[in-house]
């Protein structure tokens, strides 16, 4: 199903969030920046969905009839990136390291199964691992970052698993302040290209993808990069990308760098619960690549 982060992207989980989301009052209680407009972010998500399937992946909706009475567990749901990892045989299931966030999984695990897609394991115990910190490298190889969101108990159960099938895992350190996971600081757009953060990265995470042959294109700590999400892009094949809009500066690194930019998407509102694209698109299924690294 999924063994590189820029095989052709096939299908992908998103979810629209209901009317409980209208201008929450108290945006923080639930993580979010701001209070989000259930007009505006819908007709976003339906924006999203639309250039994806333009763009020819198929698209599966998470079915969001209630799991439980707390409807707070689904004020975060549209971040579906998060709540799974995908691998060739079928998806880890993530522990999410808010207490706020936990029952999210619980819905992606369902419409998952309704798919038919199988499920691997789920972390438990006092393990925690959320989907964005896992990022395939090589063909063979995972890294997953550790510190804000992800244990290192996930972590251990996630290689434990992963190795049983021949993936390895290796971890690096997660700790940045202006993002919360890995993918928020590391992009991967081909089997030797990659965008990186540098001014935040960890440098430990900078030598691996170097030592693995990747060449690494600095993206700046600008306004489009913080404010708009222009790094929190989604590979839909290889050199190829989406990526949010109203974002020239970054866009132009993009282009320099030999990718093409299928699509630009408004996130405004989107972003105000702390996510990008990136962050809203759960990746189902790539065409598998056979390049060993």
């Amino acid at each position: 199903m999924v063994d590189s982060e820029y095989g052709r992207l096939a299908s992908v989980l998103l979810y629209g969030p209901g009317p409980e989301i209208d201008r929450y009052g108290n945006p923080g209680e639930v993580l979010h920046l701001g209070p989000i407009d259930h007009a505006g972010i819908s007709e976003e998500c339906g924006a999203l969905r639309r250039t994806y399937e333009e763009n020819g992946v198929s698209v599966v909706q998470v079915d969001p009839s209630p799991v439980g009475e707390d409807r707070r567990y689904l004020y975060n749901l549209m971040y579906c990136r998060d709540l799974f990892f995908m691998t060739p045989d079928g998806a880890v299931l993530s522990r999410m390291a808010h207490p706020v966030r936990r029952e999210e999984v619980r819905y992606a695990e369902r419409t998952l199964r309704k798919q038919g897609i199988p499920i691997r394991c789920a972390v438990w115990g006092e393990g925690t691992f959320e989907g964005a910190d896992a990022l395939w490298v090589g063909e063979r190889l995972v890294a997953v970052g550790v510190g804000n969101r992800t244990n290192r108990e996930g972590f251990e159960q996630v290689r434990a698993e992963l190795g049983r099938t021949g993936v390895a895992c290796v971890a690096l350190p997660a700790r940045q302040t202006l993002t919360q996971h890995l993918l928020g600081t590391i992009q991967i757009v081909d089997r030797d290209l990659a965008f990186v953060r540098r001014q935040i990265v960890d440098e430990e995470a900078v030598r691996f993808l170097a030592g693995r042959g990747f060449r690494l294109v600095d993206v700046p700590e600008n306004d489009e990069v913080r404010k708009r999400q222009a790094m929190n892009i989604v590979v839909t094949a290889p050199r190829t990308i989406l990526m949010s809009a109203g974002c020239p500066e970054t866009r132009e690194i993009f282009l320099d760098a030999g990718v093409a930019v299928a699509a630009e998407v408004g996130i405004d509102q989107l972003t105000r619960g702390g996510g990008g694209l990136a962050c809203a698109t759960g990746i189902i299924s790539r065409n598998l690549v056979t390049i060993e690294r």
